[in-house]
């Protein structure tokens, strides 16, 4: 994508972290940011700092969980506009550590609603829009835990693994159109998700284990992320790995199928 002036640019979950950062910056750039994120509070921040640097921004509040929000999203959004040109899915979370006996299997349909389902219905919505622009742009948010499983961390490895088949395969399907399918892996991101996940351990308060996340995995500030998926947009790049640890992820991944298990362990075993 050439440039992003004049563009219409959805970003889900834009109320903090890489979502709002890329509202700032593709928003800098010309683009009309329509922004979504359940927290009314947050994405009205970051509506509000968009707007009084001049740019244009419109926000709605919206439960991505919700399917009937969503549809209502997408309906509002269209009924105004007609059609977008980027679809950034970045609305997601994360559950604590916990082992897969131990989870409730309601934290697990809602992280599946929020991370898979809100991906697939927005895409969903918007695809038919999309198709008959000049050229337009679906981002996916996985994860470098959509590269690699890990212990503990079963649900969201599920839903991260399942973002990256859904991009990959209507990557397929959509060779030949103008839309630009694009995967990203972010490895620790320095975000809110610790501390607007679920957590099952009490044994140590949320702020607790917000620092030992920063401190142990959390190596790439948003800005920073933000500003490499807004190249990979404008390159039309399809695949996007987002730190050190991700490329070293994605090699252990592709060399030891089934090998990197020990590995993992012991990597992550003081991360979270």
């Amino acid at each position: 994508m050439k440039s992003f002036k004049n563009k219409i640019a959805v970003i889900t979950g834009a109320g903090s972290g890489m979502g709002r950062e890329m509202a700032y910056q593709l928003s800098d750039a010309g683009a009309l940011v329509i922004i979504s994120d359940k927290n009314k509070d947050t994405i009205a921040e970051t509506a509000t700092n968009i707007v009084n640097k001049g740019n244009q921004c419109e926000y709605f509040v919206v439960d991505v969980s919700d399917e009937s929000a969503i549809n209502n999203f997408v309906a509002t959004v269209l009924d105004k506009h007609r059609y977008i040109d980027v679809l950034i899915n970045n609305a997601g979370y994360a559950l604590g550590t916990i082992d897969f006996n131990d989870l409730k299997v309601e934290d697990f349909r809602n992280i599946v609603d929020v991370n898979l389902w809100g991906v697939v219905l927005h895409t969903k919505g918007f695809i038919d829009s999309m198709l008959n622009r000049p050229e337009a742009s679906i981002v996916n948010i996985s994860s470098l835990f959509g590269l690699l499983g890990v212990k503990q961390q079963v649900a969201y490895c599920t839903t991260k693994f399942a973002v990256r088949g859904f991009t990959e395969a209507l990557r397929m399907e959509l060779e030949g159109t103008n839309i630009t399918t694009t995967c990203v892996h972010p490895g620790g991101i320095d975000t809110n998700i610790v501390r607007n996940g679920v957590h099952y351990d009490n044994k140590e308060t949320v702020d607790e284990l917000v620092e030992k996340f920063r401190k142990n995995a959390g190596r790439t500030s948003a800005k920073a992320a933000a500003k490499q998926i807004i190249k990979a947009i404008k390159n039309k790049d399809e695949r996007l790995l987002i730190g050190i640890e991700t490329y070293l992820a994605d090699s252990m991944q592709r060399t030891m199928p089934v090998g990197y298990t020990p590995i993992i362990k012991r990597i992550f075993q003081d991360a979270f």
